[in-house]
């Protein structure tokens, strides 16, 4: 993005009540892994209406941020605009039987609200990281539950910047794809109650969940989360381990040591180091099973040329 589509966004959303504009923003304060290069524009959102005002002028490829997990950025200035729910979206309430949460809260926090009023099936959500946003752009979850399977409606502003509301049966429900069935900026997610659950089991596995995550996974470490998806009737951690990759370097990336489906930002890693490492992963499960790993991790600002046979996987940013 040139000089000019930054000063025509600036004057774009002047007077926008609601919008904080900044230019050049280091993007690695803003993922889990602690990479990425500086946006050229970024846009925190504090309204609805002033959401539906952005999407309407903008003009630039933009990209969608929640809590910054399942995100790799390219270490380049990205020529687009970032732009990211702030406190207003945060709210979680419950109206009757029916939870509503902004896509800007925790998915941590809506799972342990949502279990505390006995909303069936949020246990299995435990440990999750990530935003309730960002959790519906993934179609987040685990093998037993999606978080697709609970949601009643999806409340998003689209492209045009027009408010949209989803029914569960109108969503995309596909594996680790976005619910939105139309580009866009989902603001809400909400839930129905048809059949009461039972809090203190639901807790007491929640808590057993959340223990065995803490367990297995590198919590302390810097991750994205999972990098690859499971393949059908496979688990991508098994494969990779199987290819003796656990501990694997590449610059200041390694495939964590506890659980082989994660990378680390180990030693100041650039995420051209963790991007190799994903490619050096793919290739060697590739050898030795047989099977091609598919990124989880959503790809965002690099070249085709940099990302190769990863190209596919690269997000697609709405102009």
């Amino acid at each position: 993005m040139s000089d000019s589509p930054v000063a025509g966004l600036r004057k774009a959303v002047e007077g926008i009540s609601g919008l904080k504009l900044e230019l050049n923003y280091p993007l690695s304060r803003l993922t889990s892994v602690g990479t990425g290069g500086t946006a050229k524009a970024y846009v925190a959102v504090e309204k609805v209406s002033a959401l539906k005002q952005l999407m309407s002028v903008i003009e630039q490829p933009y990209c969608v941020m929640g809590s910054g997990t399942n995100l790799l950025l390219s270490d380049r200035p990205f020529d687009g605009t970032i732009v990211r729910l702030g406190s207003a979206f945060r709210r979680i309430r419950r109206a009757g039987d029916r939870l509503t949460a902004g896509a800007g809260a925790t998915l941590e926090r809506l799972v342990d609200l949502a279990i505390g009023e006995g909303f069936p099936g949020f246990e299995e959500l435990a440990g999750v990281p990530g935003s309730v946003g960002g959790a519906a752009a993934m179609n987040a979850g685990t093998h037993l539950v999606e978080i697709g399977e609970l949601v009643e409606k999806l409340v998003m502003v689209d492209a045009a910047g027009r408010r949209r509301i989803f029914r569960n049966d109108q969503l995309v429900h596909s594996y680790r794809r976005s619910l939105a069935p139309v580009p866009g900026v989902i603001t809400a997610l909400s839930f129905s109650q048809a059949v009461g659950g039972n809090p203190e089991i639901q807790r007491a596995r929640a808590n057993e969940l959340t223990e065995g995550r803490r367990i297995k996974h590198p919590w302390r470490a810097k991750t994205f989360g999972s990098t690859f998806k499971n393949p059908p009737g496979q688990i991508a951690a098994r494969l990779i381990d199987s290819a003796g990759l656990k501990g694997t370097v590449a610059g200041g990336a390694r495939v964590s040591p506890v659980h082989a489906n994660f990378i680390e930002n180990h030693d100041n890693a650039a995420s051209s180091d963790i991007l190799a490492l994903i490619k050096l992963v793919r290739s060697r499960v590739k050898q030795a099973t047989g099977v091609t790993l598919e990124p989880e991790v959503r790809l965002v600002g690099f070249s085709a040329q940099e990302l190769g046979e990863l190209a596919p996987y690269a997000v697609s940013l709405t102009a």
